[in-house]
C-alpha cells in the first residue's frame, strides 16, 4: 500500500510523463528521445557520454545506442571525440535538437516550477530519497560537497579540481554528491 507522499508523487510523474508524451507526439519524437536530448542539455562536460545517460535513464546500453543513433540522424545531437581522452566520445545537442527541446518543453512549463519553497521541496526530497537508498550523483554542482565558492572568481570541483563557471556549477553531474551536515 502507497504511503501519501508515494500517492502524490506517482500522480506527478504520471502527469508529467502524459503531457511529455502528447508534446513529443505532436514534435514526431519519441519519449526517450526528448528525455536525452533533456539530459544532455543540463549535464556537465563529465557527464555527457552515452554511460552517464545510459545511467541516468536506467536503461541498457544497447538501448541508449539505438536512441542515440536516431537523434543522429534526426539532426538532434552530434558526437566528438573527447580532447582529452581520444577514447570516450562525449555527445552534445546541436541547434535543431535544442529547437525541438525547446518546442516540447514550453508545454510542460509550470507557472511556479522555479518558486524557491517548490525547489526546495523537491531537492530535500530527491536528497534525501537518494541517501536513504545509497544512490549518488546527478545532481547540480551547486548543491555538491565537492563544489568549491571561489568568491568572485567562480567556483572549483574539489573531486577533478577543475575551474567551474556559474554555468557549469547549474548543470547536472554524474559524480555529484549532496553536501550533508557532517560534511559542514
Amino acid at each position: 500500500m502507497m504511503n501519501d507522499t508515494e500517492v502524490w508523487l506517482e500522480r506527478l510523474n504520471s502527469l508529467y510523463k502524459s503531457q511529455t508524451r502528447k508534446a513529443v507526439n505532436i514534435e514526431g519524437i519519441q519519449l526517450v528521445h526528448f528525455e536525452i536530448l533533456q539530459y544532455l542539455s543540463i549535464c556537465n562536460h563529465y557527464s555527457n557520454t552515452a554511460q552517464a545517460l545510459s545511467e541516468y535513464l536506467g536503461q541498457t546500453k544497447g538501448s541508449i545506442s539505438q536512441s542515440l543513433k536516431i537523434i543522429e540522424n534526426l539532426g538532434h545531437i552530434e558526437r566528438r571525440p573527447c580532447t582529452s581522452d581520444k577514447r570516450v566520445v562525449r555527445l552534445y545537442v546541436t541547434k535543431a535538437g535544442l529547437k525541438s527541446l525547446q518546442r516540447v518543453s514550453k508545454d510542460l512549463a509550470l507557472s511556479a516550477s522555479d518558486a524557491p519553497s517548490v525547489v526546495d521541496l523537491i531537492k530535500s526530497s530527491l536528497m534525501r530519497w537518494q541517501t536513504e537508498n545509497h544512490h549518488h550523483g546527478f545532481g547540480q554542482c551547486k548543491s555538491c560537497k565537492y563544489n568549491i565558492d571561489l568568491d568572485n572568481e567562480g567556483f572549483r570541483c574539489g573531486l577533478t579540481q577543475d575551474p567551474l563557471s556559474k554555468t557549469d556549477v547549474n548543470k547536472i553531474c554524474r559524480e555529484h554528491e549532496f553536501l550533508t551536515l557532517s560534511d559542514s
